[in-house]
């Protein structure tokens, strides 16, 4: 498939080697903002109370299903809880 000129979208085979050093570049500057935030917060907070012994694995699954996928995790989580899950 030729390259959208309307888009802007390019195969990854078709950027330069500097192009991808760039763009890697600018995601490594990126990982400590995204470290810190909520979400992060969350799992950090979850993982030191499994590993402290304070709360079981199956809270801290609970935790990572819906902080990873969002709403539609806590939908999952809430038809496991309901017994029905194995419609989904």
């Amino acid at each position: 498939m030729p390259n959208d000129i309307e888009t802007g979208y390019r195969e990854a085979c078709d950027y330069t080697f500097r192009e991808h050093f760039t763009i890697l570049a600018k995601r490594c500057l990126a990982l400590p903002s995204k470290m810190i935030g909520f979400k992060p917060f969350c799992l950090y907070l979850t993982t030191y109370l499994l590993v402290s012994g304070k709360i079981g694995e199956w809270v801290w699954f609970c935790v990572m299903i819906a902080v990873l996928f969002g709403i539609v995790g806590l939908k999952v989580l809430a038809q496991f809880r309901n017994g029905t899950g194995a419609e989904i």
